[in-house]
């Protein structure tokens, strides 16, 4: 949470003025707006900015006015390249590396995504908790490589962390199919896996997000006979033409309810107050979320409640759901359980 109650605040898009009275579930905080002191919004934290001119400031100082000042560029992200060969590759691991304080102890880690194999992806990395996204770098990784993805605090820990990532091994005939995971961040796993990290050399927490990959290259097969019998001395689990890796989050699968009511009442507290425009955007950029985490999960189908009205949010959400890659199709015909008033997503 980067805001406490009586921060001023600016409003991402209306420029609006205000002062933070309440924070609520969903990272959602309860904004008084100065043009109206008796009338209090929801908003959603990251539409929101800090209102660095209307902070108080010390009794008798004084303003100079001067050229802003340009915010220096974040540094570079490090990358590593293993000095000698890995025997063992393990994959795609995630490592938190303990960034112990002045008094010794452990409040943040920094992360590394390592690559022990001998293959080159472009990588899509998030992490986030019920509370806030902590981190998304999208970048390309080499073989037998470290690179530096940000930090995670301690706290987060305690706020039900999960890692997405979703890669694609560059070959000569360019990118190759996308192998996708998400990871629940479970505090006695996480606590359990410190290890000597490959590459970095230092203690880090481990978790591996992707194990393995097919072996595309058959030239490496001298023949058919020889093949045929490392086939055969292959476990019989393993015959088969599934992929050795785990694309989705069965558990996270198993308890997803795959529909979602958006009206408003259903969503937030203190709507009678909200104009038209304020209420739609709240209800789209609910859905949004549903549907990325629907995606992430793997669900094949998901219901968008949205009512029969007049019809605005089906439109706007229907606008949405053209705009998305992973959408094969959708519908918003008469349901036995929902009538009209749903639209019927297939990813």
């Amino acid at each position: 949470m980067l805001y406490a109650i009586g921060t001023k605040v600016r409003l991402r898009f209306t420029g609006e003025r205000g002062t933070i009275t309440g924070i609520l579930d969903e990272g959602m905080l309860m904004v008084r707006l100065d043009n109206d002191p008796e009338f209090e919004i929801p908003t959603f934290e990251e539409d929101l900015l800090r209102d660095e001119a209307a902070e108080p400031v010390s009794a008798g100082a004084k303003f100079i006015q001067g050229k802003p000042e340009k915010k220096p560029e974040a540094p570079p992200a490090r990358r590593l390249q293993s000095q000698y060969k890995i025997l063992k590759p393990r994959g795609l691991t995630l490592a938190f590396e303990p960034m112990p304080g002045r008094d010794g102890t452990v409040s943040r880690y920094k992360v590394w995504l390592l690559n022990d194999t001998l293959h080159e992806f472009l990588m899509e990395f998030d992490l986030f908790t019920h509370a806030r996204d902590v981190l998304s770098v999208d970048d390309k990784i080499s073989a037998s490589t470290a690179i530096e993805l940000g930090d995670f605090l301690s706290d987060d820990l305690n706020d039900s962390p999960e890692a997405f990532l979703r890669v694609r091994r560059l070959t000569t005939a360019g990118p190759d199919t996308p192998i996708e995971h998400t990871m629940k961040i479970k505090p006695k796993q996480f606590f359990n896996s410190l290890l000597t990290a490959p590459i970095l050399n230092v203690l880090a927490y481990q978790l591996v997000m992707i194990e393995k990959f097919e072996q595309e290259d058959k030239e490496a097969v001298e023949d058919l006979k020889a093949y045929a019998k490392q086939q055969v001395r292959k476990p019989v689990r393993e015959q088969n033409n599934s992929k050795p890796y785990k694309a989705f989050d069965p558990e996270g699968l198993a308890n997803f309810d795959p529909e979602i009511d958006l009206h408003i009442q259903s969503l937030i507290n203190g709507y009678a107050r909200l104009d038209k425009g304020e209420i739609l955007r709240i209800q789209l950029q609910h859905c949004q979320r549903f549907i990325d985490k629907a995606i992430r999960l793997g669900a094949p189908r998901v219901f968008l409640i949205h009512g029969v009205g007049e019809g605005k949010l089906r439109d706007a959400i229907a606008e949405q759901l053209r705009n998305n890659p992973s959408v094969v199709k959708f519908k918003n015909e008469y349901h036995h359980k929902y009538g009209y008033g749903a639209t019927e997503v297939v990813f």
